[in-house]
């Protein structure tokens, strides 16, 4: 059973690195498979394990081309992490494993390292808060301030043209009222509620187990849903829209053969336009 961390004290303002706690269960990391995701031999066990609050450009994604500054990535986390004996570390605020089966954890190195921060304040890796607020992620926070500031690993202005996300994926908040952008990854911060406008276009059900969102044209014009994203917050797994609404309509709009929603567990949802901003939120139970 993993050791779940205690809620980390507020960040120091040099991001200072965490301590590690004790007790932790230990194991060997036998695989780097990429920046944030390695396999760790405990107790006779492999287990996938996706680092805690940190993402970094993609490598190894089924039919996806390697992201910019992937390699980098993967190559330091594999200098970091290649062969060493670890600790174990789970948190509360998160689930035990993701929607892949991967256990959620930090990695502590021997000498007290903890890799997740490391890569963060390295450059390699982004801070990435899922779905909650996580022990450490203020500390995780100020380490990317400072990476960018010394603009150390992918922060230099020329790096990837500029372009200082992960494919896919938020890294900081929106601006206020302009929800979050729908992401193949997930979200920096979640939507707010209150700043959704219902309008022109509301959510008017969504059938978990059909995989079917029905939207209303609740405006007076039709409205063209070319680009726009139905988006479920968990994971913020897409689930595309289209087409044209007349004024009062509503559509049906079905699943695209993936299973999106959790049928068992609230799983709140929102609607973006091809803009990527939040106009409809849907609040499930």
């Amino acid at each position: 059973m993993l050791t779940a961390a205690s809620p980390a004290p507020a960040a120091a303002p040099d991001a200072a690195a965490p301590a590690i706690p004790a007790g932790l269960p230990r194991g060997t990391v036998v695989h780097v498979v990429d920046g944030d995701t390695l396999d760790v031999d405990i107790g006779g066990t492999v287990e996938r394990i996706r680092l805690i609050g940190i993402d970094t450009p993609e490598t190894v994604k089924p039919n996806s081309s390697v992201a910019c500054f992937g390699r980098e990535a993967s190559a330091q986390a594999k200098q970091l992490l290649n062969s060493q004996a670890v600790s174990i570390e789970a948190d509360p605020s998160q689930d035990t494993r993701d929607r892949y089966g991967r256990l959620l954890a930090y990695i502590w190195l021997a000498d007290g390292t903890l890799a997740n921060f490391e890569l963060v304040a390295g450059g390699y890796a982004y801070e990435y808060t899922y779905d909650q607020p996580y022990a450490y992620q203020q500390r995780f926070k100020q380490a990317q301030q400072d990476a960018q500031a010394a603009q150390r690993g992918h922060w230099p202005p020329a790096t990837c043209n500029g372009v200082h996300s992960p494919v896919g994926a938020a890294t900081s908040a929106p601006a206020a009222g302009q929800g979050a952008p729908a992401s193949s990854h997930g979200y920096a911060a979640k939507p707010d509620r209150a700043s959704a406008p219902n309008a022109p276009i509301m959510i008017v059900a969504i059938d978990k187990r059909a995989e079917l969102v029905q939207l209303k044209n609740v405006g007076s014009e039709p409205i063209d849903l070319g680009g726009w994203t139905m988006c479920r917050l968990r994971s913020a797994q897409r689930h595309p829209a289209g087409g044209v609404i007349a004024p009062g309509e509503a559509k049906d709009f079905p699943g695209t053969g993936q299973s999106i929603w959790r049928n068992n567990s609230r799983d709140d949802s929102a609607l973006f336009d091809a803009q990527e901003q939040l106009v409809s939120y849907w609040v499930d139970g």
